[in-house]
């Protein structure tokens, strides 16, 4: 029986919904990402700004944010349990979050399911409010096949929301906006009111289908405009059924449950697909269609229409209907939407919105996006005195302006529009849309993207913004956000604090420019921006132009675009080779001889039209090695520095370099000078009688200090001794040292600690401080920079909160004293919200500091009266009992304080309560020997601090700093910190406010997939883990060794890449913690303009914005070259930016990172732009090539392909003129767009560059179906096989001709190369071409045989020998030995077996049961051999060969072993052996009897599906079903439920064996590798539950795992 462990290594990359929220702070502006069922949340930063990651700070003022370059930061993300469908934001004024100014997030899953979850800043997690579960079967249609997804919307009044499921179902969720908490009414307390379903048809009963459906703006009810299906029809039935949507608006009472119409809208076109809410003063809404874009509104029936392609009308008027017994429903014989009045006709264009999204710019212009990248902007023009943009005043649509940009972004699969400033609350609830974005004239657009990367766009409008004057319109959005912020009816002015002009002409140069007038005056104002496009020629293909004169040319733009970040995408893979990794260069790894390594790399096929790519992605980190230093007196060394010193003789940018390379061991230390040579220092000041502790620069890098175990040296930038303090004696000595700004921290063997402190007049080192008896076992210093918002006092943060009274805080918080609920104050400052967000209003200007506190807050210093900020210095100190305490230098006073520490708990607060009592018998988490404090962050100006920690037992550990701001939970009075809880706020022990110098800090883990554990050895060798083998002892060390090395600027230089910074942890299983920094010129990819087209006039295109990290430490590992012993950052001219470490070999490898890859992100990824779609690719490891089938779009000619189907068939000769000639049809063609088809071609792909270095053209409508390297039977070689590439290629010229293919064999030869392309030294050799009847979809060898079956021994001709008939369409086929296994689209899983002599296939088995198979593949396990299969439904699949069982049927059905909901569409498997395990005493290598299966997907994922033993499986799944009751899942989903099986028909036999509902036979290691990142304590109580332990728990995991990183 075959047992799996299914994980997924790679999380989904394709980005499928977005929304924007203030989420994570009341100043934050967030971007939501759902990537499948990973939830991103994203902070839009801006670089220069105190506004934290979190939300906190305060934000640059508005006359400067849009000048302020802005870029996304991630700051958390969350895997959940189910795939997210459908999002969106909504204010709570009754919640906590709400409160706050923060929003919460509605989540909706499958099938109908919807979450209501909220941020949590003091875990920095999800909190889940409630789950809402419409899942039961009376709501379910019987015969439902399709479940669309369901759509979840919320009003923009936060008033409710509506979730749509089940096609015609639809739930009302509404929300409370009463604060005041009813005791008689137990619901009151829940944020919302009860639920209920209806059914869209009891309104209607024309609804059959709902298509789409919004909120509208600004209407006193919630109310639903939705567009729906009366009757199904296609293209192919215009005839007879056309226009057969329709829209509803309905208003929405949720208190009386009922839904009064407001107007129809009926005979929308047929392909209308989406609607688009547009906010007040114009409302109403837009629908989108194929051809066009139609506004709808109560004034309006049945709307006025803008057409872009000359299909508009003409799918209305059809030829002549079919008899009256065929047809449909009655059309209407004039449909006014189609007549000439209501049309603004732009069908010139010819261009498709089937896949375009739309956004709103200002309130009646919207950006379009189509599926190509195209952009366009339209405008709904109203009457004379309307208005425009931010200037409307009124309603109405009379007509539409629209222009083409001329440039492309990326394929859209979703937009979100970013206000600059975020959501804005005023004390009553939320404002309506239009006060919300302030009427600014910059605003960003997020494209997010399944198929390319995804951009954050910037558009700026030139004309203006506008005040809140008598001009404005009045609607009930205006005066709802009126009587909210005001009791009167008083206009107010814009928080810009200028005036702003309206703009009145309704001209068509309005587009391109304003007037003369208009322009001069905001000219004189210093309100326009420069760099109006100067091109004078029309736009191309119909764009809307002015009749502009040569002074047009001179006006500024009036919309200016520019690119601000990118998200990199990977997806859909639609094809997958691992091959052999390159080096560029010639040094060779050197792992331990017991460790048989192979460095792949996975090569994916992703990307759609001109943003097709190759992409590259690889596990570990792979240096390029420049030098290798291989000497017998270097291979002793074990720790190594670099030191940079200034030099006055040299120029700035030598002293930019690293001057010195020290190494040492426990008896020596040697000096090296770095520059274009390295040479020995022999006469220098430098200690070498000994070892060395730690050697850096001091005094803004001028010295050079030295630490060895007895003393400290300083010493000048050439070497020369200055000064020598003596340390400790024979009994005492150094062992760490720490340096941090100008202080210097000793830990001494004893436990205790000398702080030294440097000054820069006197050139000199001071003992300042000595700690005896401390029992310190690790320390790290910190430097807080002056006015950093990473550390903050209590103090400052409730400066910041505007609270004074620190000491009472029964005068902060009121309680109720009978449900102890916090009250709400009952008067609210109106401007408060404002204040914070736009800038130093005059609470925050006119602070008063705390009286009391006086200069003692840290970072706080007098002079002459004056109050300055100064940086601050601590010291992280872990001890020997297991706590964490943070002092502040040079008094060593403690300001947090952390007992037990050593148990990581998820959060942890300080603790200032009494000491805790027989702590002695208190059991001891987890034993750590390293600590290290840093800050990391995108830049300088936005570093977050970050607390590492490494175990004993090589794990790694990582905290993140958060600033606490919420102090209204009390400390028990009888605390002690025996029964200390990490998740308790900070509070002293009377239950008051704490000490307002203490650090109002939280330290929050950060989790992450790296094992860097080793394996261990056990005694019994049945599996049963039962008597580990002791571990070797280290050999006992003079000095502590640091595996945390920190580095900064590694990478590449120039334009090349990017530069990081981070952490790198030597060892057994070595990794980089790393921050990407961005790069001094590389620039983010822009818009790129559209080949034959230019720039439109009136827009502008900025430079792209210079690329910077995402901020989220990435953890990637480094085992390419065994156990890592030192590390350090290395900085010259031969490597630049580069690195130096020594192997347990003793090699010094001096290395840079490959420039091409980007590390920011889950795995280390390059990717290759194509400009084509890469559909098929295969290795060819012979020849170490990639073969890869692309395509490039090429119009289709329905008499061209008629002309080669018959030449194809014999039925005419080459060359003769076949007499079809396709007549043009009368009427005008202009504005048509024609379908397309692929032009293939192989091509040849060096591994080094990924450059084409040989290309084969296939014929006309020709496409490639499968490409496959085989090992063939061939005379050619001694072994009597060789490796060919066999392709299968197939051509469908339309329904009515029969579709043929051929089968082409290559030989991939060695050619001499290009003088200027030594890449080029091999070229396809076509050897045979065989015609089939039927196009070949898929290809495999079998015995030096080509499936299904040929032989090829000659190497000139295919003699077919066995064939087989199969069903639909055979989209797989691979072998083992003598059997093969296929996948039907429609059929599932057929085994077969061939028998060579004489030659047969037989079907030895076949799933019986539907399944539309993606990809398949065997998983072995030892002698035991099963298939794996992913469908379309999602779910993955194990079935077995077993003809003994009686399910089988003498084995003529597969029996279903397992099968697991996977989330995603595996595309494809591709089968690998794990590495060898070791060797035996002989020195024979070990081979693995294990073959594990890596499943590309279509969403951009990586999986991995591992066999495992039966025990194994058993003791695992022991495990996941603890974690499934006792870990707390996110968004209240059921893990154990998402991955059971989600089948559209019950299969014919029930799984083999019984259980729960869940995976069957497949464990879920998503859930079971987060075991790894738990707190020590849930560790043990899980372990302790299934009567394990913790160690042999997580040793079970890496066994899994082991021999698994190719990659």
């Amino acid at each position: 029986m075959t047992f799996a462990l299914s994980a997924t290594q790679h999380a989904p990359s394709g980005i499928e919904h977005v929304a924007h929220g203030v989420f994570t702070g009341p100043r934050a502006s967030n971007l939501l990402v759902a990537r499948g069922s990973l939830l991103q949340v994203f902070v839009l930063s801006t670089p220069g700004s105190s506004v934290g990651a979190d939300g906190r700070g305060t934000e640059p003022g508005p006359s400067t944010v849009d000048e302020a370059g802005r870029r996304l930061t991630l700051l958390a993300q969350f895997s959940l349990a189910g795939v997210i469908t459908s999002m969106a934001t909504v204010r709570l004024p009754n919640t906590a979050v709400g409160l706050a100014g923060m929003d919460s997030l509605l989540i909706a899953f499958a099938d109908a399911k919807m979450s209501l979850v909220e941020y949590s800043r003091s875990t920095a997690s999800l909190t889940t409010v409630s789950i809402h579960y419409f899942e039961r079967d009376e709501l379910k249609k019987e015969l439902t096949v399709e479940k669309a997804p369901p759509e979840l919307r919320v009003d923009p009044q936060s008033r409710c929301a509506a979730l749509s499921f089940y096609g015609d179902r639809m739930a009302i969720l509404p929300f409370r906006h009463d604060v005041a908490h009813d005791a008689d009414d137990p619901s009151s307390k829940y944020p919302f009111h009860p639920s209920y379903v209806f059914k869209v048809s009891d309104i209607d009963s024309k609804v059959r289908r709902i298509i789409d459906f919004v909120f509208l703006f600004d209407f006193f009810e919630p109310t639903l405009a939705i567009l729906y299906e009366t009757h199904q029809s296609w293209t192919g039935r215009l005839a007879a059924r056309k226009d057969n949507r329709g829209l509803l608006v309905v208003s929405v009472n949720t208190s009386k449950k009922t839904f009064p119409v407001l107007y129809q809208s009926q005979h929308l076109p047929y392909n209308s697909t989406q609607l688009i809410p547009m906010p007040s003063p114009l409302g109403g809404l837009l629908v989108k269609s194929n051809n066009a874009l139609i506004y709808v509104d109560q004034t309006s029936l049945p709307g006025v229409a803008i057409a872009f392609n000359a299909f508009y009308g003409r799918e209305h008027a059809l030829p002549t209907p079919p008899p009256a017994e065929c047809q449909g429903p009655p059309n209407p014989r004039d449909n006014l939407l189609y007549h000439k009045t209501n049309v603004t006709d732009h069908k010139s264009w010819g261009i498709t919105l089937e896949g375009a999204e739309v956004v709103q710019v200002n309130p009646d212009t919207v950006l379009v996006v189509c599926a190509d990248g195209e952009l366009f902007v339209v405008e709904m023009v109203g009457h004379d005195d309307a208005g425009s943009g931010w200037a409307r005043r009124n309603g109405g649509v009379r007509r539409f302006r629209a222009t083409r940009c001329g440039v492309r972004a990326t394929v859209p699969e979703t937009l979100c529009r970013m206000p600059v400033g975020g959501r804005l609350v005023g004390a009553a609830g939320l404002k309506t849309f239009y006060n919300e974005i302030l009427q600014t004239s910059c605003v960003y657009v997020f494209v997010g993207s399944r198929l390319s990367d995804s951009l954050l766009l910037k558009v700026v409008e030139r004309s203006g913004v506008i005040e809140f004057g008598d001009k404005m319109a009045t609607g009930s959005g205006s005066s709802a956000a009126a009587s909210s912020s005001a009791p009167s009816s008083a206009p107010t002015k814009s928080r810009y604090g200028r005036r702003i002009q309206e703009v009145e002409e309704d001209d068509d140069d309005d587009l391109y420019g304003e007037s003369e007038t208009t322009a001069k005056a905001s000219e004189k104002n210093g309100k326009l921006r420069s760099g109006a496009n100067s091109t004078n020629t029309t736009p191309p293909n119909g764009a809307v132009a002015a009749t502009a004169s040569d002074e047009s040319a001179e006006k500024p733009a009036r919309f200016t675009l520019g690119v601000i970040d990118v998200l990199a995408g990977l997806g859909p893979i639609r094809d997958m080779a691992v091959g052999e990794f390159k080096r560029e260069t010639s040094d060779e790894y050197t792992p331990d001889d017991n460790t048989l390594r192979r460095e792949l790399e996975a090569v994916c096929c992703v990307g759609q039209g001109v943003y097709g790519a190759l992409g590259i992605l690889a596990r570990n980190i792979r240096p390029e090695i420049h030098t290798t230093v291989d000497q017998d007196e270097i291979k002793g060394f074990k720790e190594v520095w670099t030191v940079k010193c200034f030099d006055p003789n040299s120029t700035a940018a030598e002293n930019q370099y690293h001057k010195y390379l020290i190494m040492s061991n426990e008896n020596t230390t040697t000096v090296l000078q770095t520059g274009r040579e390295i040479n020995q220092v022999t006469d220098s000041g430098f200690f070498t009688a000994g070892c060395s502790v730690f050697v850096t620069s001091v005094l803004k890098e001028t010295a050079i200090m030295q630490v060895q175990p007895n003393g400290v040296l300083l010493l000048s930038y050439d070497g020369k001794l200055i000064q020598n303090i003596e340390i400790g004696d024979t009994d005492t000595w150094v062992v760490s040292c720490s340096v941090s700004d100008n202080y210097v921290i000793l830990l001494l063997c004893d436990g205790g600690l000398i702080l030294l402190k440097s000054d820069e007049t006197t050139r000199s080192m001071t003992k300042v401080f000595e700690k005896k008896d401390a029992s310190i076992s690790s320390a790290s210093l910190y430097c807080n920079p002056a006015g950093s918002m990473s550390l903050q006092t209590v103090e400052t943060v409730l400066q910041r909160q505007g609270r004074t009274d620190i000491g009472n805080s029964e005068a902060n918080t009121e309680t109720d004293s009978s449900n102890g609920k916090r009250k709400r104050d009952s008067v609210d400052d109106e401007d408060d919200d404002d204040d914070d967000l736009y800038g130093t209003g005059k609470d925050a200007t006119n602070a008063v500091p705390m009286a009391d506190a006086g200069n003692d807050q840290p970072g706080i210093s007098s002079a002459n009266g004056e109050t300055t900020l100064s940086d601050s210095v601590y010291c992280f100190a872990y001890k020997e009992d297991g706590s964490l305490e943070v002092l502040l230098l040079p008094e060593f006073t403690q300001v947090f304080n952390v007992p037990q520490f050593d148990n990581l708990a998820a959060s942890i607060f300080d603790y200032n309560g009494p000491a805790a009592e027989n702590t002695e018998n208190l059991e001891r988490g987890a034993d750590i020997n390293e600590i290290l404090v840093l800050p990391l962050g995108p830049d300088a100006q936005n570093l977050d601090v970050y607390l590492m920690a490494r175990t004993e037992t090589g794990d790694l550990i990582i905290y993140k700093a958060l600033v606490q701001d919420d102090f209204s939970s009390p400390w028990p009075a009888n605390a002690q910190a025996v029964s200390y809880t990490p998740t308790t706020p900070i509070k002293n022990a009377s239950g008051n406010l704490p000490d307002p110098n203490r650090l109002a800090l939280i330290l929050v883990r950060v989790p992450h997939s790296h094992m860097s554990r080793e394996l261990l050895a056990y005694q019994d060798i049945e599996g049963d883990k039962l008597k580990p083998l002791p571990k070797p002892r280290p050999n006992a060390s003079f000095v502590k060794r640091h595996y945390l090395r920190p580095f900064k600027n590694v990478g590449s230089a120039g334009n090349r890449g990017s530069l990081y910074s981070g952490v790198f942890m030597t060892g057994k299983k070595p990794c980089w913690v790393m921050a990407n920094q961005g790069g001094d010129t590389e620039r983010a990819p822009g818009l790129e303009v559209i080949e034959g087209m230019e720039v439109a006039k009136g827009l502008k295109v900025e430079e792209t914005a210079k690329v910077f990290g995402k901020g989220f430490l990435r953890v990637h590992p480094s085992i390419v070259d065994g156990e890592i012993r030192t590390f350090a950052e290395l900085h010259n001219m031969n490597t630049p930016n580069g690195f130096v470490y020594i192997n347990e070999k003793g090699l010094l490898r001096l290395c840079t990172l490959p420039w091409k890859f980007n590390y920011d992100l889950e795995w280390p990824m390059c990717k290759i732009p194509l400009r084509r779609v890469p559909h098929k690719i295969a290795y060819h490891f012979e020849s170490e090539t990639y073969i890869m089938a692309a395509s490039t779009p090429s119009a289709f000619n329905l008499s061209k392909a008629q002309q080669a189907a018959a030449l194809a068939s014999g039925a005419i000769e080459q060359g003769f003129e076949l007499n079809v000639v396709e007549e043009r049809a009368k009427e005008d063609r202009t504005g048509l767009y024609y379908p397309s088809s692929g032009a293939y071609s192989l091509e040849l792909i060096s591994p080094v560059d990924f450059q084409t270095v040989d290309r084969f053209p296939l014929e006309v409508d020709e496409v490639v179906l499968c490409c496959q390297a085989v090992s063939l039977d061939s005379k050619q070689t001694t072994s009597g096989k060789k490796l060919f590439l066999a392709v299968g290629t197939g051509m469908c010229r339309g329904e009515d001709l029969t579709a043929r293919g051929r089968i082409l064999i290559f030989d991939i030869i060695d050619v001499v190369p290009e003088i200027d392309n030594p890449q080029s030294c091999h070229k396809f050799k076509l050897l045979h071409t065989v015609d089939e009847k039927s196009p070949v979809t898929a290809l495999c060898g079998l015995n030096g045989y080509l499936m299904i079956i040929y032989n090829f021994e000659d190497s000139e001709t295919l003699n077919g020998i066995a064939f087989l008939d199969t069903n639909i369409y055979v989209n797989n086929l691979t072998s083992i030995k003598n059997t093969l296994v296929l996948s039907d689209v429609a059929k599932g899983v057929w085994f077969i077996g061939f028998q060579e002599d004489p030659p047969k296939l037989k079907m030895l088995g076949k799933d019986y049961n539907a399944m539309q198979v993606y990809g398949c593949e065997y998983i072995v396990d030892d002698n035991t051999m099963g298939f794996i299969a992913s469908d379309q439904e999602r779910n993955m699949h194990v079935l077995s060969y077993m003809p003994d069982s009686f399910q089988s049927y003498e084995g003529q059905k597969l029996i279903r072993k397992g099968e697991m909901h996977m989330g995603t569409r595996i595309q494809k498997f591709v089968r690998l052996r794990k590495l060898p395990v070791g060797r035996n005493r002989y020195g024979a290598i070990i081979f693995s009897k294990q073959y594990f299966c890596i499943g590309g997907a279509l969403d951009g994922s990586l999986n991995y599906t591992i066999p495992c033993s039966e025990k194994l499986y058993k003791r695992l799944y022991v495990i996941y079903s603890r974690m499934v009751t006792n870990i707390q899942p996110l968004a209240g989903l059921n893990p154990r439920g998402y991955r059971q099986a989600q089948l559209r028909n019950k299969p014919l036999s029930t799984l083999t064996g019984s259980g729960p509902p869940g995976p069957k036979s497949i464990l879920d290691g998503d859930l079971l590798l987060a075991y790894i990142s738990l707190p020590i304590l849930q560790q043990r109580e899980i372990a302790k539950g299934v009567g394990s332990s913790v160690e042999r728990i997580i040793d079970d995991l890496i066994e899994v795992f082991t021999g698994t990183d190719y990659l």
